[in-house]
């Protein structure tokens, strides 16, 4: 009789439990990293000190000369963005913005006013390759004299 009560215990358990398993839900895989490496890209006064993905603009002593009210410096550097695993396919989107400036001079990226409004610099730069782009730099004759300080955040998406 023990044997039967234990059989039917099986059967109402197992008749209980689904007759199928739930698909094992997978992770995505993660998407590989993307980073931005600074290069100089032409010559000029300021020298670019690229550590990795930051960089300063070192723009060493500016004098006013002429009439302007302001002084005007423009550099240039490149870009490139880099795949982990050394993969270079594909493209990337290159968003900066003006992440902190003491008020003393205005910033143009590529032509455009640097504000603390992020902007696509690029939509569709190629991973891997080289691109130049241009930092214009005004300073006004009122400014007070000493190093500027400004930083430039910069963020790279996959596309």
């Amino acid at each position: 009789m023990r044997r039967m009560m234990a059989a039917a215990m099986v059967l109402l358990v197992s008749a209980a439990l689904p007759v199928r398993a739930e698909r094992r839900r997978s992770a995505a895989p993660p998407e590989q990293a993307l980073s931005i490496v600074f290069v100089e890209a032409g010559p000029g006064d300021a020298s670019l000190k690229a550590a990795g993905s930051e960089a300063w603009l070192d723009l060493n002593a500016v004098n006013h000369q002429g009439n302007s009210r302001s002084t005007r410096l423009r550099r240039t550097f490149g870009i490139r963005i880099e795949r982990a695993g050394n993969a270079t396919a594909g493209t990337a989107a290159i968003v900066a913005r003006l992440e902190s400036w003491d008020g003393r001079a205005t910033y143009r990226l590529d032509g455009r006013p640097l504000t603390a409004a992020p902007f696509i610099v690029d939509a569709h730069a190629a991973v891997g390759t080289v691109t130049v782009h241009t930092l214009d730099i005004e300073i006004p004759i009122e400014a007070a004299a000493g190093p500027l300080a400004a930083s430039i955040a910069w963020e790279v998406n996959s596309n």
